[in-house]
């Protein structure tokens, strides 16, 4: 097996953006990343929720890696300098969910391309971050993220190609 190129990878978030809004397979998470990786021909390992060759860090989470949330929290805490501000949460893995990265800033902001969140089992963009952070912009407005729960990354895989 080898990991899936930069642009094999474009083609799985490719494979899950031309379903937004639509439901994919039964719609659970899974299933949108099971039937990109059919489609794609990439290698599903026998376990259930494994999904290539598991990542040891997540500044190495590149485009197309599948995330696997475990019971996932993230809060967010923001403060302006004027005194106001607001608090938000994203939950992923109720036990567990699935999801494929789109993009993943400094600061732990990711975007996935994700299904059966919110009671819809259509494919959805979201952006949360997954990392805990604590930072102050140049304007004085300090955010605050704190994560709770597991998440596993996991670089899809390939055969190698057959010798003829």
């Amino acid at each position: 097996m080898r990991d899936v190129t930069e642009q094999e990878a474009q083609r799985l978030i490719a494979f899950a953006r031309d379903r937004l809004g639509r439901q994919e397979g039964d719609g659970q998470c899974w299933t949108l990343v099971y039937n990109g990786f059919c489609a794609l021909e990439f290698h599903k390992p026998s376990s259930i929720y494994a999904w290539g060759l598991e990542g040891e860090q997540l500044c190495e989470a590149r485009p197309g890696d599948v995330f696997q949330f475990t019971n996932f929290r993230v809060d967010v805490s923001v403060d302006n300098p004027d005194g106001g501000g607001y608090d938000e949460f994203a939950e992923r893995g109720s036990p567990r969910h699935t999801a494929i990265l789109v993009s993943i800033d400094g600061n732990g902001l990711a975007t996935f391309l994700e299904c059966n969140i919110g009671g819809s089992f259509n494919v959805q963009q979201h952006t949360f971050h997954v990392r805990t952070a604590d930072w102050t912009n140049d304007e004085g407005r300090r955010t605050r993220v704190v994560t709770r729960g597991t998440f596993t990354v996991y670089r899809p895989q390939k055969p190698e190609a057959q010798s003829e």
